[in-house]
């Protein structure tokens, strides 16, 4: 077991403490974004905790609120930009595709 609390941005669990999964908690200033970014051969789930984000995938693009989550699938252009005046804070955590083909 791991337990880990959601005190700073950054790596939650990785490959050092898991087999297929990985999370990590991230914190943005309003108006601040991840970028645009595809996670090859990865499902990803954007838990959102506080805030709003407007999120991007492909050709999409909603405004969400805290206590929501998000599916982004395989292989998907994406983007989570703080679309709120306080600070965006989330949880993502992808499992990896490589890993369980093999």
């Amino acid at each position: 077991m791991l337990i880990k609390k959601l005190e700073k941005a950054g790596s939650l669990i990785d490959l050092t403490n898991a087999k297929i999964v990985k999370a990590g908690f991230v914190v943005l200033k309003e108006g601040e974004e991840v970028g645009e970014h595809v996670a090859k051969q990865k499902e990803e789930i954007i838990v959102i905790l506080e805030g709003r984000a407007r999120v991007v995938c492909e050709n999409e693009e909603k405004l969400v609120r805290e206590r929501s989550v998000i599916y982004i699938p395989e292989n998907s252009k994406h983007n989570v930009i703080n679309a709120g005046e306080n600070f965006l804070k989330y949880v993502y955590i992808t499992a990896l595709f490589n890993v369980l083909n093999k």
